[in-house]
């Protein structure tokens, strides 16, 4: 017997949504290199079919040290917010790097994974209906964006964690 299905929203979900870090610690242009410790994301790493590594720029580990936010773990999934909006990638063990960082153009989505399973919530954001719910709220013509505020207002389906899994 399948179990009840929960709509909520993305604010309510069993998730967390991370910024990048946008302080004064931001790596300058100047600061980074075509190899080193962590990977800073750019716009291009992130696409409509996931990580996209043919163009990639390393801050070093000292720089990755001063940041505070923005910092991938195993499972988070990453969308685009500013530019090419909803483009997202999952974060899981195919993945060869250790250290990865968003740019200020993504957010993290952090699911809980006692209530969310991550592959489920990656499917999810690249399904039609969160496609058109983005299409709806994204803003901007020239360069269009989906701030986190509008983000929050997504809504989402939660299955039971059997059927997510399914």
């Amino acid at each position: 017997m399948a179990g009840e299905w929960l709509f909520t929203t993305l604010a309510n979900a069993p998730l967390e949504i991370i910024d990048g870090d946008r302080g004064t610690n931001y790596p300058k242009q100047g600061e980074f290199s075509t190899s080193g410790h962590c990977l800073f994301l750019n716009a291009g790493n992130v696409t409509t079919n996931g990580f996209n590594f043919s163009d990639c720029a390393f801050i070093t580990e000292e720089k990755d040290a001063m940041l505070r936010k923005g910092k991938l773990v195993r499972n988070d999934v990453v969308l685009t917010t500013r530019g090419t909006v909803g483009n997202v990638a999952y974060f899981d063990g195919s993945v060869s790097f250790d250290h990865i960082r968003i740019n200020s153009g993504m957010v993290i989505l952090r699911p809980y994974i006692e209530a969310l399973h991550p592959r489920f919530l990656y499917l999810f954001v690249r399904s039609a209906l969160f496609d058109q719910q983005v299409s709806a709220l994204q803003t901007g013509s020239a360069q269009p964006q989906l701030p986190i505020r509008d983000i929050n207002r997504i809504e989402i389906p939660v299955p039971p964690m059997m059927e997510q899994k399914a």
